[in-house]
């Protein structure tokens, strides 16, 4: 077992637990959260969020792909994208309409779109993010090693098994059996080097590094979040993908080491940071920081409710009550 990794079935009994309660019990125990966001003495930090989530400025009309929210089950996806939608769609009338893209998005949607994830444009204000997949993305450990107890290299292990995961083939071409950092590929494509088959490294393995590469997939880096609240420094490009973790926002040498796109610059960024302890307990101490935001739990499932709401406002399926 690895303690660190999020436990599958645990999220699913509680999502069957939840889903089994009826709606009209759900509705008598509906918050109050107009009157929690008015009590909080964060409320402006509440509603940039949202707006940052839901960044539609006008009203818009439902198209003819849109679904009814009781319709949410009949949606082809992984069932965990179902069950985080749910848990903030179940306080809305279900007769109302939304679209849905439940699939790893990197592109801008023709339409307002619930998504999980977005690229990192100006344009991209059809993506309308909520915090799906929640159990994979969203882990945040407790890390027992101090940065200083770590191997001083980087560590690299995740899946290559498909053309939109090409970045991740360039980067084991060139570090691959490298001093700099520990690779293996979890699932390769045809035709890569059997070589760099490696068996899944657990979580706690791979903290006894101090850097890890989070390297985009198919949109974000899963392992960037648990990367950032652990005592290891997160390595990569700038962000060209984001979710719920808001990773436009980040700071490149403030919350993670930035590479170029081409990783050539590796070998002498982490050379630069190994010899300077101050800058890595700096980043660390950054990237607690931002993690911090997402652990209150109220705030999270109220600003969850607000960008659901404003979307229903904004196609004029709810009248305007609250002014973002």
């Amino acid at each position: 077992m690895d303690r660190f990794k999020p436990k599958k079935i645990k999220n699913y009994i509680a999502a069957y637990m939840r889903e089994a309660v009826p709606s009209a019990i759900w509705r008598m125990l509906m918050p109050d959260f107009a009157g929690i966001l008015e009590r909080r003495s964060d409320r402006d930090y509440i509603l940039k969020r949202v707006r940052y989530y839901n960044r539609i400025s006008g009203k818009f009309k439902m198209d003819g792909n849109a679904i009814r929210l009781k319709d949410l089950w009949e949606v082809k996806s992984s069932s965990m994208y179902r069950h985080d939608a749910w848990r903030t769609s179940r306080w809305f009338d279900q007769e109302l309409l939304w679209n849905l893209s439940f699939v790893d998005v990197n592109w801008v949607c023709k339409v307002p779109t619930i998504t999980k994830s977005r690229p990192v444009s100006e344009d991209n204000e059809n993506n309308i993010l909520l915090k799906l997949n929640r159990y994979r993305h969203f882990n945040f450990i407790k890390d027992p090693l101090e940065h200083n107890m770590k191997y001083d290299k980087g560590i690299f292990m995740a899946d290559i098994g498909d053309e939109a995961k090409v970045n991740r083939v360039r980067f084991m071409e060139k570090y691959f059996g490298s001093g700099i950092c520990d690779c293996g590929s979890i699932r390769n494509m045809p035709g890569l080097p059997d070589e760099w088959l490696k068996p899944k490294m657990k979580i706690k393995e791979m903290l006894r590094y101090k850097y890890i590469l989070t390297l985009e997939g198919n949109d974000v880096a899963t392992n960037l979040k648990w990367a950032m609240s652990s005592n290891s420094v997160a390595v990569m490009p700038k962000p060209t993908c984001e979710t719920w973790f808001m990773e436009q926002t980040l700071k490149p040498d403030y919350h993670y080491i930035e590479i170029s796109p081409d990783f050539s610059d590796l070998e002498e960024k982490l050379g630069w940071y190994s010899s300077r302890p101050d800058m890595t307990a700096s980043i660390i101490r950054n990237a607690h920081e931002y993690i911090s935001q997402f652990r209150d739990t109220e705030r999270e499932d109220l600003i969850e409710y607000l960008v659901l709401l404003k979307y229903f406002q904004d196609s004029d399926q709810i009248p305007e009550k609250i002014l973002f």
